[in-house]
């Protein structure tokens, strides 16, 4: 197992444990990150395919079920990922020499959730690709499939995927901020980072996470819509455009659409914008918590 020439590193600079706040804290997280891969992939489908994505299983006009069915295979196509999701976390916690150990729980009564964890002790770079493997493998593999055979119902485990990875790409940010020495281990109900007695603590806190999030991703929002409702019209009407439509009317991709004809001059936007404004609001977050990481927690006694 490759080794960074610190075995040594045994001081504690963070311990991150599955709190009922946190839980709640990772569940509104990944709802916006839902929002925003179920945005970013049918967006991708429609561009590379020329057509709406469908989820339309059973046949139509066969009874009041029709969709009802629909739905229950939206639900196990989503449940369906958790297996090769967590079975490539494993695959990584096997390639750098641990045993993974797999399970299921409901975190405090209100977060179902799926883990691969192990007692080994991982390098920093180590254990960023055991975190990030199922999203890079999974992602490739799917949006290929996706595009290739124009199978748009691979958008439901695919953003389910994106969505669960959030926490994922949150800590890789994390332990990118602490010096390559840090070893870390992996437990069911959380991640300890271990270092010298000269590093310092980073902040751990996803809280400020989850408030740049929302925050960001309100200001986005507003700003967007008050760019398109007030600026588009006029800038489009100055520029002679008769007619323009950004996205699929009824799809999630419906961003803004104007007309202008001699009769009338009109415009809507559409839930585009409310994904754009989450997509901006979850990337500030994401880049505000890896720059609130570079700096150490100023402390005035040792981390025990």
């Amino acid at each position: 197992m490759p080794t960074d020439g610190a075995s040594d590193a045994g001081t504690t600079l963070a311990d991150l444990e599955l709190t009922r706040g946190l839980t709640i804290q990772m569940t509104a997280i990944g709802t916006l990150g839902m929002v925003v891969g179920w945005a970013v992939f049918s967006t991708l489908y429609q561009v590379t395919t020329g057509q709406a994505v469908s989820f339309q299983f059973a046949p139509s006009g066969i009874g009041w079920w029709t969709d009802a069915l629909n739905v229950l295979v939206i639900v196990m196509l989503g449940a369906v990922f958790i297996i090769p999701h967590e079975w490539l976390h494993g695959l990584a916690i096997r390639y750098y020499g641990g045993e993974a150990r797999y399970g299921v729980g409901v975190a405090h009564f209100i977060l179902p959730y799926a883990y691969a964890t192990t007692d080994h002790e991982f390098s920093r770079n180590q254990f960023i690709v055991v975190l990030l493997t199922p999203l890079v493998v999974l992602t490739l593999l799917g949006v290929s499939l996706m595009i290739l055979f124009e199978w748009g119902w691979l958008i439901v485990p695919l953003t389910l995927n994106a969505a669960g990875a959030v926490a994922d790409i949150w800590m890789t940010l994390i332990v990118l901020s602490y010096p390559a020495h840090v070893r870390i281990v992996d437990h069911e109900a959380g991640v300890r980072i271990l270092g010298l007695r000269t590093d310092r603590p980073r902040s751990l806190s996803i809280t400020t996470l989850v408030w740049d999030a929302l925050a960001g991703a309100g200001v986005a929002t507003f700003g967007v819509l008050i760019l398109l409702a007030i600026g588009g019209p006029l800038l489009l009407s100055l520029l002679g455009v008769t007619s323009l439509t950004v996205g699929t009317p009824g799809t999630i991709t419906y961003l803004f659409s104007f007309t202008n004809t001699p009769t009338e001059i009109s415009f809507g936007v559409g839930p585009g914008v409310l994904s754009l404004g989450a997509t901006v609001g979850l990337g500030y977050a994401l880049l505000r918590s890896y720059c609130r990481g570079k700096h150490p927690i100023e402390t005035t006694s040792e981390a025990r």
